[in-house]
């Protein structure tokens, strides 16, 4: 469906990564679900690739990715390798959302990131995927997986930003695909998440309905 302002209007869910999530992401792709995106938290939740992995190869259409990744959590080469393996997986269908991390590094006593070493890390693994060599800690990374272990590079996933300010969203404009959001839309982004917690339609209601049109900008 489309929105108010001719945008086409997708409709994903996000769980935790527990133990019943396959079910959960297969009952969301019988549904008709656009995505399922999984929060990466490892103080709280099991592994989001692990999770992300296991959904791959027990659905077929549904997208898939983690929201909202935390830079600090892992090396820029692991977490590219991730990507990438997530896309071996589920070819096309995988897609990344990266932020400062919140409640991520909250529940590990730790603040959010800066935005200028988010920014950083982003522009890396976004290098990492393209096949380009770059540097971490002084020192030079690449993908060099031997062929068929990974998907040839360039990776072509596409990386969403989680911001709801001005450094963030300065971010997602130059690096992102879009930007996800709990504030509002960003009619500007091609591509805008706009999270949304609790009941989102009314029992029956379409999410065409004028009144979901509408909270979708």
């Amino acid at each position: 469906v489309s929105g108010s302002n001719g945008k086409q209007l997708q409709v994903s869910c996000a769980f935790p990564p527990g133990p019943e999530v396959v079910g959960h992401a297969r009952l969301a792709e019988e549904l008709g679900y656009e995505r399922v995106w999984l929060y990466d938290s490892p103080a709280l939740y099991p592994d989001v690739w692990v999770s992300l992995a296991r959904i791959a190869e027990s659905t077929e259409r549904i997208g898939l990715g983690p929201a909202v990744l935390v830079p600090s959590l892992r090396h820029p080469l692991t977490q590219a390798t991730a990507i990438a393996t997530l896309e071996g997986l589920a070819p096309g269908r995988t897609v990344v959302a990266v932020g400062t991390g919140f409640t991520g590094r909250m529940t590990l006593g730790q603040r959010p990131l800066p935005w200028a070493d988010t920014r950083t890390y982003i522009a890396t693994v976004k290098g990492l995927l393209a096949g380009e060599a770059m540097v971490v800690d002084g020192a030079i990374v690449q993908m060099i997986a031997p062929e068929g272990y990974l998907p040839e590079r360039p990776v072509r996933v596409p990386m969403v930003v989680a911001a709801n300010g001005p450094k963030g969203l300065e971010v997602a404009r130059e690096l992102g695909d879009g930007v996800m959001s709990i504030f509002g839309s960003y009619p500007e982004f091609e591509w805008c998440s706009l999270l949304a917690f609790g009941t989102v339609l009314d029992p029956g209601e379409s999410p065409g309905s004028p009144r979901a049109l509408d909270a979708a900008g």
